[in-house]
């Protein structure tokens, strides 16, 4: 076998590919334009006038996250005409965008319902950015997952997505308010004051946490069989796994903590001393812990 023949090439499925890329392309651009437009920012004059760090992670969180999530539409079908692909991909497309700007709508209106989090930003608040940065990337994470999971466009695979993102984001919700709530009970302290006050190393940790969750809800899309004629069954698996690897994620990241960091203090390091080094290990630690289950 020669070097060609060990290359594998399909024109056709590639051209497929490649329109999808196109596709993918021209919608994020469309959003970053449009974004702009209704954002009433200025954008220029908070990167270079006003060298604002917290606008700067929040802009790139946000254009991170959107590729994150794009990159779930990028799956030709060898099977599929090129008009069939396109249409997947431009539907999904624009579907993941309205669920990604829904997704920092329950953040700002619910999850820290107490923090203007857009005003906090544009005061340079680098704390309250690295928590919004968070929660968009690990919403994209999860979007992502499912996109690929949902492998055909189809009033049932639509409805699908959409019941797998309001399930995994209703966790994922549910989840943060629980663990502000304890963080309140046994720091005696509000979670919402650390991130106005600008601990930066509380809020990397919440970051770690956020995202690591979000690999570990990832997994679900591995676990449960998708059946686009089930779907009242296939959504209340998918509920079922979801719970389940949240809690076996949590008590794993727990354990770890603990044992790597024994004795000490980690929340005295993290909330009084600032210790940004314990909250980016404590972040990395949960992050890791979701990518190896998702890779189990």
């Amino acid at each position: 076998m020669n070097i060609t023949e060990m290359i594998y090439w399909d024109h056709y499925y590639n051209t497929i590919q490649l329109v999808n890329l196109l596709i993918v392309i021209g919608l994020f651009v469309w959003l970053r334009l449009f974004l702009g437009a209704i954002a009433h920012i200025n954008t220029s004059k908070e990167l270079f006038k006003k060298d604002n760090t917290a606008f700067g992670i929040s802009l790139a969180a946000a254009t991170l996250a959107v590729t994150i999530m794009l990159s779930g539409t990028i799956y030709g079908d060898a099977e599929s005409t090129l008009l069939d692909s396109a249409v997947s991909v431009g539907l999904f497309g624009i579907l993941g965008i309205l669920l990604m700007v829904f997704t920092r709508v329950i953040f700002a209106k619910i999850t820290l319902s107490s923090i203007l989090i857009r005003d906090e930003i544009i005061k340079g608040n680098v704390a309250v950015a690295i928590a919004d940065a968070s929660n968009v990337l690990a919403v994209a994470i999860i979007i992502r997952a499912i996109m690929i999971w949902v492998t055909v466009v189809s009033v049932e695979g639509i409805t699908i997505l959409l019941g797998g993102y309001i399930i995994a984001q209703i966790v994922l919700t549910i989840m943060t308010i629980i663990n502000m709530k304890f963080f309140s009970r046994f720091n005696n302290t509000n979670f919402y004051d650390g991130l106005k006050d600008n601990n930066i190393a509380l809020a990397v940790r919440f970051a770690g946490e956020k995202i690591g969750a979000a690999f570990a809800i990832a997994t679900a899309a591995q676990i449960v069989v998708y059946d686009e004629y089930n779907i009242i069954n296939i959504l209340s698996a998918w509920l079922i796994v979801l719970i389940g690897i949240i809690i076996i994620w949590r008590i794993l990241g727990w354990v770890t903590c603990w044992i790597i960091l024994y004795k000490a203090n980690i929340n005295d390091e993290v909330i009084r001393q600032r210790n940004i080094a314990v909250g980016a290990f404590q972040a990395v630690i949960y992050i890791s812990i979701g990518l190896l289950i998702l890779q189990l």
